[in-house]
């Protein structure tokens, strides 16, 4: 929804187009060594992730950041990548390849099916998706295989199991290899959270009690309590979807503009502050910020709004911004409504 009136719309728009042109989009962020990596990547110099990847070995929340900015940055290129692999390498370096390719692999596969609904998926083009999604497995096991005590081959192995459609009982496996290995992996959390969304054929109620339970138990200071207003936007969109689904456009405009109750608002702000009050150096911080960013904007708190966003380096996250459309114009209309642009 956006954030503009009905009038001057040429003169706002411009002045988004504007903003829109300098952010720096698919990078959410704050690593300079990443940036250049992925650049180097997408022109075939594969070395370059495998030097980023080999720095993130004791660091996992790193690890699956650069992991999964690599795989986007590799697609294409997943057959030269498994060309990198050999027996005779140290388990470490195998390990790195085989969790790079499978992350690629599962990015190939998921850029096949693209982002529309299920039934908005032709038959062709799911079997090529779960084709070619189907080779991930191996690899990602077998570097799990390798280094036991990471949780990255697992963490990637539960996009795999949703595209897979393997059920709940498997995703469920998945999900306690990852938490026995780090309890507060931030991706794994996001991906989990979908995982038992309704669309993807949980509940609300199950996604809520886990986002909740997340937020509450993360320690003080950790950005794995945005988890809860990840939740909040993800059920307002299925709202919203609902009631537009059915013809009632009033309904689905009232929603947007009174969700944040004072309970809403209330729960939320616990989770903001938990994080925000002593948040140190974290891998995901530009996501969280992005996050509260807009949940606190979306209440009416500017003030935390603009503490947020003027985080974020102008780096916007795909989650929340494009539950509201173009990830790249909603940010652009909250900075400049905020007077940051």
């Amino acid at each position: 929804m956006k954030l503009w009136g009905r009038g001057n719309k040429t003169k706002q728009q411009a002045a988004v187009d504007e903003v829109v042109a300098r952010l720096t989009g698919d990078r959410c962020w704050n690593d300079i060594a990443l940036d250049a990596g992925v650049a180097a990547v997408r022109d075939g110099h594969l070395a370059a992730g495998l030097a980023l990847l080999r720095e993130t070995r004791d660091d996992h929340e790193l690890r699956s950041l650069r992991g999964e900015a690599l795989g986007e940055a590799a697609v294409g290129q997943s057959d030269a990548i498994a060309g990198l692999f050999s027996e005779q390498l140290p388990r470490a370096d195998a390990a790195d390849i085989l969790v790079w390719m499978g992350t690629t692999l599962i990015v190939e596969a998921w850029r096949i099916r693209g982002d529309s609904v299920a039934k908005e998926v032709g038959e062709d083009r799911f079997r090529l998706f779960h084709a070619t999604l189907r080779h991930a497995r191996d690899p990602l096991l077998a570097a799990a295989d390798l280094v036991p005590e990471d949780p990255t081959p697992w963490a990637s192995l539960l996009t795999y199991a949703r595209g897979m459609q393997l059920g709940r009982d498997e995703e469920d496996s998945l999900w306690r290899n990852v938490i026995q290995r780090r309890p507060t992996h931030f991706h794994a959390h996001t991906l989990r959270l979908q995982a038992l969304a309704a669309k993807w054929g949980g509940s609300h109620e199950e996604m809520f009690e886990f986002a909740r339970d997340a937020a509450t138990t993360a320690p003080p200071g950790n950005p794995l309590t945005a988890i809860l207003p990840i939740a909040h936007a993800e059920f307002r969109l299925a709202e919203m979807m609902r009631h537009l689904e059915r013809g009632d456009e009033a309904a689905a405009i009232s929603l947007l503009m009174n969700y944040f109750s004072p309970e809403v608002t209330a729960e939320v702000g616990v989770a903001e502050r938990k994080w925000s009050t002593t948040a140190g150096p974290h891998p995901y911080s530009v996501v969280a910020h992005n996050v509260f960013g807009w949940t606190m904007l979306a209440i009416g708190d500017d003030a935390r709004a603009r503490w947020h966003l003027s985080r974020t380096n102008e780096r916007p996250s795909s989650l929340p911004w494009t539950y509201e459309g173009d990830e790249k114009e909603r940010f652009a209309e909250a900075i400049l409504r905020l007077g940051i642009a």
